[in-house]
Order: C-alpha cells, then structure tokens, then sequence
C-alpha cells in the first residue's frame, strides 16, 4: 500500500521537474514579492527599533519564511477534485485499489517536495544573497519549527479536501477556492503578521484554524513566542486536525453517494 502512495508522489515530483518554464516563473513572481515585501517594511521601520516588540530583522525572516512555506504547502485537492468531476474522470478514480483522497494527498505531497527543491532552494539562496540568511532564533526554535509546519500543512490541506467535496454536491465551484485561499492568506498572517492587526480581528482569530497554518510556525521560527506558548500552539493545531478530518470523513462518506458527472 505504500509503495503506491509513493509511486504516486514520485510521479508528481518528476513530472513538475520537467515543467521549468512554469518553475522559473513561479520563482520570478516569488522573488519579486519577496524583494517588495521586505522594502516595504523596512521603509515602515524607517527610524524605528521595534513594532509590536517585533524588530525589522525578525520580521524580514518572518516575511522570507512565509513565502518559502506558501510555495511549499501545496494543497491542490480542491482543484483536482473539481477538474476531476467536471471531467468525468471521477469515476475511474473511485477504481482504484487505494483510498482516493489518500492518493490526492499523495500526489500534493510530491508536488510540495519537488517545490521544494525547484522552488524554496533558489528562492532562500536569492533571499540570503539580497537580505542575509533567515535564521531561526535558535536550534531548538527550528527543531519545533518543523513538526509546527507538518501540522500546518495539515490542516491546510484538510480545508482545501472539504472546499473541493463540495464539488460534488454544486458541480461548480465557482470563486470558492479563491475565497478560501484569500481568507487563509490574509487571517494566517503569511505575510502580514495579526499582531499588526486589530485588536478584535486577534480575538476572532483565535478561534478560527488559519492562524495555526503560518503565524504559527513562523513565530516559533523568529522566537517570538515561548517554548510553553509554543507548545500550546501546536496543541491547538493537533484539535483542528482533528476536528477538520472528523468533518472530511462525515462530508466524504455522504458525498460519495451524491456523485454526479456533468455530462452523463
């Protein structure tokens, strides 16, 4: 069984190495907002030390880390589940001697480990050249940093799966994906940290799942947060982990009986 998951995987990563025009232009288009990003805020800070307890160098860190995650937490299960019923090309899928939406994980885990080869490795060099490196606060930062982002992408990559179930019940998905990668963008504080935002805006966040997709391990990252706070965070991540999979595997197992192919 996992031999084909990671056939799958490795598939997906051989074929988005093979695609360069569309690499290079994702990098050029990162490059590009990374270089306004970081101008931008250095421009903010000009003639200060701090914001929010926050200084330019941390915050230039937190801005280069977070569009090195965005181009490696690639969820494209919402899109391929709609592509995919639109097409027709559901029904074969339901054939397949493993779990369907395990497979789609499968194929954006491939597509995120050859980003990060293609993508994230020249992205952090051009970064380091233009910036200095984008260091952790510490050792043991980066060594919560990285099970922090796992758990990130997960609950990433269980928002899109429900977006993209509900293809099966409207057959058109319409702006919807791009509603949800909006919201995600701008209350994960990928780029512009919520300790920037309104006050109220904070509280709500709180409750809602996005801020443990970035904000979180970005935090961790700079050294923001504390070990205790840190850990609480990725609790918090665990409980939406768990609750997101509990509404796909309700959602999944009532979609499936309603499978309905445009066009016969």
């Amino acid at each position: 069984m996992l031999q084909a998951y990671w056939y799958i995987t490795k598939m997906r990563m051989l074929t988005n190495l093979a695609y360069r025009f569309e690499v290079f232009t994702s990098v050029g288009t990162n490059m590009i907002l990374l270089v306004a990003s970081v101008f931008l805020w250095r421009s903010a800070y000009e003639g200060i030390d701090q914001v929010r307890s926050t200084s330019l160098t941390e915050l230039v860190t937190y801005t280069v880390l977070g569009i090195l995650l965005a181009s490696i937490f690639v969820c494209d299960v919402q899109n391929t589940i709609y592509y995919k019923i639109r097409e027709g090309q559901i029904v074969t899928d339901f054939y397949r001697p493993i779990p369907l939406l395990a497979s789609y994980l499968a194929d954006d885990l491939g597509s995120a480990f050859s980003a990060l080869l293609n993508r994230v490795v020249p992205l952090f060099v051009f970064a380091s050249l233009l910036f200095g490196p984008p260091l952790p606060a510490s050792w043991n930062h980066l060594l919560l940093f990285i099970p922090c982002c796992l758990l990130s992408y997960a609950i990433l990559w269980l928002l899109s799966a429900i977006v993209g179930l509900a293809a099966f019940w409207v057959m058109e998905l319409g702006n919807l994906g791009m509603v949800k990668d909006s919201i995600v963008r701008v209350l994960s504080g990928s780029l512009v940290p919520l300790w920037f935002f309104p006050e109220w805006i904070q509280n709500i966040s709180v409750y809602l799942p996005f801020q443990y997709t970035y904000q979180a391990p970005l935090s961790i990252y700079i050294g923001t947060v504390s070990f205790p706070k840190a850990l609480q965070g990725m609790a918090v991540q665990c409980f939406w982990i768990v609750l997101l999979f509990g509404i796909l595997a309700w959602a999944w197992k009532h979609t499936k009986s309603k499978t309905l192919i445009q066009g016969g």
